[in-house]
């Protein structure tokens, strides 16, 4: 009967921590490659790419949106990309190879960061990468 008692009270308690569930099952440790994480402003994914590929699409989804790039740095499986919508809002991008063909690439884009503009940057990304 406690056994039983004790695996309904865990059940419970991850019903209410919502989205915790799978961190405490071990399985979401991480954010999985597709996965979104907004953190202080910035949206960041990991996508199942190369660095350099990752890099590439990247630049050219800033081209295809049409968002200015005022300033990169790329080196050693890092980078960052400073750029400027056509309102004036800056964008900023930072790319790190996680390893095993994976990139995380983070952006924020205004001072406080808007998670709309950052989800188009996203998912023109992810189109030209073919994801």
């Amino acid at each position: 009967m406690k056994k039983t008692a004790r695996a309904l009270v865990l059940l419970l308690s991850l019903t209410f921590l919502g989205g915790c569930e799978l961190a405490l099952l071990g399985v979401g440790a991480g954010v999985g490659v597709g996965a979104y994480k907004y953190i202080e402003g910035s949206l960041e994914r990991q996508y199942p790419l190369e660095y350099a590929r990752a890099w590439d699409a990247t630049n050219t989804a800033l081209a295809n949106l049409q968002i200015s790039v005022s300033g990169s740095l790329s080196e050693g499986g890092q980078g960052d990309i400073e750029a400027v919508k056509k309102d004036g809002a800056k964008v900023n991008i930072s790319l790190k190879d996680m390893g095993q063909k994976v990139t995380s690439i983070s952006i924020r884009v205004g001072t406080l960061g808007n998670r709309d503009e950052a989800v188009r940057i996203h998912n023109e990304i992810a189109a030209i990468a073919g994801i």
